[in-house]
């Protein structure tokens, strides 16, 4: 049964698949950081920042401030993300169905971030944040049926 297989089948390898989508939101996370000192050592180096521009939130010029803002959407919706996941995980309820959705998040939050970090246009980083939620949602209504049918 196909609906059988989704939850039960090759179980060895939805756990890996699902390690390696967690790894790819936290190389993301890490490569957002790295993009992040370099353009600020880069401005301490032309004199536009000091040390003492860290001392309060907020003082940093507004082209530094959107690798800041970048980092930080990080520790917002992918918290969550990795909740579903670990959860999942530890319950024993992840299906093919997290393990595809799971990747579609973390390429859809490379997206976002990578559009974020270059031409920052509004409305399109907001429609790529947007599919990121939906997908989230969906994520997390699988995550839910799975554990009410299959515990």
């Amino acid at each position: 049964m196909i609906a059988e297989f989704l939850w039960t089948g090759a179980v060895d390898w939805k756990i890996r698949l699902l390690v390696l989508a967690l790894a790819g939101q936290m190389i993301l996370t890490i490569w957002l950081y790295g993009k992040m000192s370099k353009a600020r050592m880069s401005a301490g180096r032309e004199g536009k920042i000091t040390a003492e521009t860290y001392r309060v939130v907020g003082a940093e010029p507004p082209e530094l401030a959107i690798y800041t803002r970048a980092v930080a959407n990080q520790f917002e919706l992918p918290v969550m993300f990795y909740a579903v996941v670990i959860a999942g995980l530890a319950i024993g309820t992840s299906s093919w169905i997290t393990v595809v959705l799971a990747f579609a998040f973390v390429a859809l939050r490379f997206v976002h971030a990578q559009e974020m970090v270059s031409e920052n246009k509004v409305m399109t980083r907001r429609k790529k944040f947007l599919y990121s939620v939906r997908v989230f949602i969906v994520l997390l209504v699988e995550f839910v049926f799975s554990a009410m049918v299959f515990i």
